[in-house]
């Protein structure tokens, strides 16, 4: 399994941590919006793809936005995300 960590200002009831299985960044990505539907909205645009703008580390290495599509999480890894920030 692979452990997947949001930002507390992402969590849905408190939670921050969850599991999916390995395998390619948006397949481990997709599997977390499936089992918890509240968080589909910020990583998939409509047609499921990863959006973009969002900064991923995989065990604490961020994985350059050209690679998200490709990229493969190996088993007892941590995939981190964290949110676009705004602000001035």
């Amino acid at each position: 399994m692979v452990t997947i960590v949001v930002s507390r200002g992402w969590a849905q009831r408190g939670k921050v941590a969850f599991e999916a299985p390995a395998g390619r960044l948006p397949d481990v990505l997709r599997r977390l919006a499936e089992d918890d539907p509240d968080y589909e909205r910020r990583l998939l645009d409509s047609n499921g793809e990863l959006y973009g703008y969002l900064s991923i580390f995989v065990d604490a290495e961020q994985v350059p936005r050209h690679l998200h599509a490709t990229f493969d999480v190996r088993e007892g890894s941590t995939v981190t995300i964290l949110p676009p920030l705004a602000g001035g």
